[in-house]
């Protein structure tokens, strides 16, 4: 797992984010399925379930994060933090599509409805741009463990590429959000609160799509471990 506080990335400002992103844009995956195999039944059934779901919980039109955003410049005076977190979910979306792309190439239909991503977008909502932002990075920090473990369970070359993208952005995003949070009273409580919401989060993914994650090398145990560790870095960075 990388060491988040060792990236040049803590340094960042959100003008410094807002390059960051702008350069992102200019280099989005192409995915080539020109040597793409023909899945096995067993293996579709095994990986899509997740890649659907997943693929709801990337994409969305942020309006709700974007009016917490807009609050938050405002009262903070950070007045270059909504242009970043426009390109935040302009990549976030980029990355749903990436994985509309191999269902559509399979023939998987997207997810109407996801239960756990109706549960994650519900409990972000009330509670301002802090809530929403533990939320996403509590979910970002589960997707390092999940697109490991996809990445080593399919035979899909497209898959595996799209992972290796999906890992390539989400580390960033753990830090992007994890400096918004430093503009926050760094106390107990809410250290607390962070560490149970992602044990909770935790269980709920992995007994959900167990199956993914126990092929891919990570059972429970080492998800929450690994996840936990890459909170104790976030929780520095505030």
């Amino acid at each position: 797992m990388m060491d988040l506080l060792q990236s040049e990335l803590v340094h960042y400002k959100y003008t410094d984010w807002i390059r960051h992103f702008e350069e992102n844009d200019k280099k989005r995956l192409r995915i080539d399925f020109s040597e793409e195999p023909e899945l096995s039944p067993m293996e579709k059934k095994l990986i899509f379930p997740s890649v659907r779901a997943f693929q709801k919980g990337e994409g969305s039109d942020g309006r709700y994060l974007m009016q917490t955003a807009e609050a938050f410049a405002e009262k903070t005076k950070e007045t270059d933090y909504p242009q970043a977190m426009r390109w935040f979910i302009k990549e976030e979306n980029f990355h749903s599509a990436y994985l509309k792309q191999i269902m559509d190439h399979y023939g998987i239909p997207a997810a109407q409805r996801n239960l756990l991503d109706r549960i994650f977008r519900r409990f972000r909502k009330g509670g301002g741009i802090r809530r929403e932002v533990v939320v996403l990075v509590t979910a970002e920090i589960i997707a390092l463990s999940y697109y490991t473990a996809l990445k080593a369970c399919c035979s899909s070359p497209a898959l595996k590429r799209v992972c290796d993208q999906m890992l390539e952005d989400e580390v960033p995003h753990v830090i992007f959000q994890s400096f918004t949070l430093a503009h926050f009273k760094k106390s107990q409580m809410m250290i607390r609160k962070r560490i149970f919401l992602m044990n909770i989060s935790c269980l709920a993914v992995y007994l959900r799509y167990r199956k993914v994650f126990f092929k891919g090398g990570y059972p429970l145990r080492k998800l929450l471990q690994n996840s936990r560790q890459v909170l104790q870095q976030s929780i520095s960075l505030m």
